[in-house]
């Protein structure tokens, strides 16, 4: 039964509902003593009866009350008022994630930063030896300054130091503790083993992540079906479709995470959520450097009423145009984006010259070049910082080489493979069917940087093209090489 505004519990006084789930009815409240709102959460009255509804609850605030991160939710009290059982919160002004998917759909960015603040906060709890069990859109909420909030440890169970081996029966006796016909957690976003009513651990909690991410990527559910049973068999038996069906951007990097965190063998998904976020983070600075250096600056790429990126031919002159104007527009922003900046200078020469090669028949007396493929380039600085703006180089000069015409350009996810790996450019264009392989070489010694690049014609390993390009910080403060640049 709902509270009616101005009751009171304790020295919190009920101002209006806020929402009701599985565990509770959640109200805003005024702490009378401390003068602020409070989100509370009440058990119903009724529930007091049920012994193991009572101690999830309570196993909810001390789970929760012991973590201190700022992607947890505060929980500032527990408590009772006669047979009535709360809990105060700190009061979250935002929307969850299942309401803001609701709208229109995640930047590729913005999914990302969710997803690494949500891995975060599990880090911080899977370290105090806390699994929250529940992970899904209603217990992820998104603040207004976009700082993000998981909530509801209500599923937490503290992880046991030295837990017994399985049982046989372990299946049928964890279902019998829960509600007839209940399993813990939400049937769509549970792991295989928590499906099965098995032992977890804190890669169900990875699972779950991976569902969540999924959905996000690509406003799609990998395993709901029309039924709870049905759902829970896709999770058990079925594979979900690779994102990339629904998101053809995405990138392949991505794609490999999702489908780790979503194998069904634990031992095969991600061990611990810190590696997770270790590969979360990287692919979001190579997504934030193309998106830099890749799309404003160097193809000037415009995106659709669906908010994708439209097919566009750019001309090489255009690019240079863009491009110079994207790093005038960088260069003030932060002293933080030098080296970023002296990335994007290198690759305004290389974008410029590579297109004004092709366009204006550098190939004269030659066969008419029709396809490439472009190398990771390799990082010789032995900088982990320049190991991933190289690599976004690599992917802004494959997005801006694609736009030229009469030009195919193998994609990343065919490219890629190669990284690290010795081959000649004959040995990749015959497994790639390719014409000419461009490949390059990038060096930082202390604040000069240099760019190699190397175009080579695979039917008989000549060198069609090549250019060094080397830049200094002292070079963006005059900003001399933006003249230097129109004059190509």
């Amino acid at each position: 039964m709902a509270l009616a505004s101005g009751t009171r519990l304790g020295r919190y006084e009920i101002k209006s509902p806020l929402g009701a789930g599985g565990m509770g009815e959640v109200y805003l409240a005024e702490d009378s003593r401390l003068r602020r709102k409070v989100a509370l959460k009440v058990l119903p009255e009724d529930f007091t009866r049920d012994t193991d509804r009572l101690r999830r609850f309570e196993q909810e605030a001390f789970a929760a009350s012991a973590l201190n991160h700022p992607n947890i939710l505060t929980v500032y009290e527990f408590g009772g008022e006669g047979n009535v059982h709360f809990l105060a919160a700190e009061l979250v002004e935002g929307v969850t994630l299942r309401e803001r998917m609701g709208g229109e759909p995640l930047s590729l960015e913005e999914a990302l930063d969710v997803a690494v603040q949500t891995v975060s906060a599990l880090a911080a709890a899977h370290e105090a030896g806390i699994i929250h069990r529940d992970i899904k859109p209603e217990n992820i909420m998104i603040r207004r300054d976009r700082l993000v909030k998981v909530l509801d440890f209500g599923l937490a169970k503290l992880t046991e130091k030295n837990s017994e081996a399985i049982e046989s029966e372990a299946e049928t006796r964890a279902l019998v503790r829960t509600l007839p016909g209940v399993i813990m957690g939400t049937a769509a976003y549970m792991s295989p083993e928590q499906a099965r009513g098995r032992e977890t651990d804190a890669r169900s909690d990875i699972w779950s992540l991976g569902v969540v991410l999924y959905e996000m990527l690509t406003r799609e559910q990998p395993f709901v079906r029309q039924t709870m049973s049905d759902t829970i068999a896709a999770v058990l038996t079925e594979q979900p479709a690779p994102p990339t069906n629904f998101n053809r951007h995405l990138p392949v990097e991505l794609e490999r995470i999702v489908g780790k965190t979503l194998a069904k063998d634990v031992d095969e998904r991600y061990q611990t959520v810190k590696d997770l976020l270790v590969d979360l983070k990287q692919v979001k600075k190579r997504i934030e450097l193309g998106t830099e250096i890749g799309r404003t600056a160097l193809t000037g790429e415009q995106t659709d009423e669906r908010g994708e990126p439209a097919q566009q031919t750019i001309p090489a002159q255009a690019i240079l145009t863009q491009t110079t104007s994207g790093a005038q527009n960088l260069a003030g922003e932060n002293k933080n984006y030098k080296i970023k900046f002296l990335f994007l200078s290198l690759l305004v020469l290389a974008a410029a010259g590579l297109g004004y090669w092709f366009l204006t028949g550098g190939f004269a007396n030659r066969t008419q070049i029709e396809s490439i493929a472009v190398l990771p380039f390799v990082n010789e600085s032995g900088n982990s910082e320049v190991e991933y703006l190289s690599d976004g180089m690599t992917d802004s000069l494959i997005n801006s080489l694609s736009q030229l015409p009469k030009l195919a350009v193998k994609a990343r996810s065919s490219v890629f493979r190669y990284k690290g790996k010795d081959t000649t450019p004959q040995q990749v264009a015959a497994e790639l069917s390719v014409q000419a392989i461009l490949s390059g070489r990038v060096v930082q010694r202390g604040n000069e940087l240099a760019l190699y690049l190397s175009l080579v014609d695979a039917q008989n390993g000549n060198q069609l093209w090549g250019e060094q390009y080397d830049r200094k910080l002292t070079d963006l403060i005059s900003l001399q090489w933006l003249s230097a640049a129109t004059s190509l």
